[in-house]
């Protein structure tokens, strides 16, 4: 038996668990049988090994069909963000620590547009964010203080649905709000806005 039967097996006991789970398909990790799926049918895609290509091209097809993509990864992924660059998903789950519980919880987050993300790969992604230089101080200044707060909500892993509760509007206000927090900040997503917030407040409290 191959790892990644072994896994297909265990994902699979894992879902009959996990509450809200209708059905379950396990043929993706095929590439003839994944490039055959219709994801419009699919509500999560759970994929792992995102480096191979047939995985990112699924990915992306997954993506433009509007289900929502979780790749697993290995432990020893954790401080490698760059395995998972220019690749379309909406969460990370780490294979090691993967429990009903989690699958539960993570859709949940995807499907509230939340980006479940582990606190040790987001740490990662910290680390490598680009140093807090003056021009990221000054992006960061042009925002407003709403955009500010909303920003510092980002930073606490909040979805756009949760963010709205929080600010007592709605989820479209919010969307602008983060739409206007990744243009004046030039960053490609609100994780790499998050990672630089976290930054830049670590420099501020070096230099008190």
């Amino acid at each position: 038996m191959t790892r990644s039967e072994v896994l297909r097996m265990g994902v699979r006991a894992l879902l009959s668990r996990t509450p809200g789970v209708a059905s379950v398909r396990d043929d993706a990790y095929d590439p003839q049988a994944a490039a055959a799926i219709d994801f419009t049918e699919v509500d999560i895609l759970l994929l792992s090994c995102p480096r191979q290509e047939w995985v990112r091209q699924a990915a992306a097809r997954a993506g433009a069909a509007g289900t929502k993509v979780l790749l697993l990864l290995d432990e020893h992924m954790i401080n490698d963000p760059d395995s998972i660059r220019g690749v379309v998903a909406h969460g990370v789950l780490l294979k090691h620590a993967l429990t009903a519980d989690a699958l539960a919880l993570a859709f949940d987050q995807v499907r509230s547009g939340g980006f479940p993300l582990p606190s040790a790969f987001s740490h990662a992604l910290t680390r490598q964010a680009p140093d807090p230089a003056a021009g990221s101080r000054e992006r960061i200044a042009t925002l407003t203080p709403r955009e500010r707060e909303t920003l510092h909500l980002l930073v606490e892993g909040l979805s756009n649905k949760l963010i709205a509760r929080r600010l007592r509007i709605s989820e479209h206000g919010v969307k602008r709000l983060v739409a206007n927090i990744l243009a004046k900040m030039n960053c490609p997503n609100r994780t790499q806005a998050a990672a630089i917030a976290v930054r830049e407040d670590a420099d501020q409290l070096s230099r008190a």
